[in-house]
């Protein structure tokens, strides 16, 4: 899929800049559940990589509105691990 296909969508376009820097992960077993990986540096390269995608309006997002939506994905993530996982008794973690 085109980047600018997810530029248009808000929430689209910071969960495709955390995906692609691999600030955050899927798991494998749990494909609706999000796991933030811990890596600052990879999230502040999500934050400039979602500012400059632009919109098919030829705009970009506001900082402000860009700050909420990634403190909104990154808080639902879980932290480092997949807790489904770790209930389950995984022995790889």
């Amino acid at each position: 899929m085109p980047v600018t296909s997810y530029a248009d969508d808000l929430g689209s376009a910071v969960h495709y800049a955390l995906k692609t820097t691999h600030a955050i992960a899927v798991c494998p077993f749990h494909l609706d559940l999000t796991i933030r990986i811990g890596d600052d540096a990879a999230e502040s390269h999500a934050f400039a990589r979602a500012r400059k995608l632009v919109k098919s309006d030829g705009t970009t997002w506001e900082r402000e509105a860009l700050g909420k939506e990634f403190r909104r994905q990154l808080s639902q993530a879980a932290d480092r691990y997949c807790p489904r996982c770790t209930l389950l008794g995984d022995p790889e973690l």
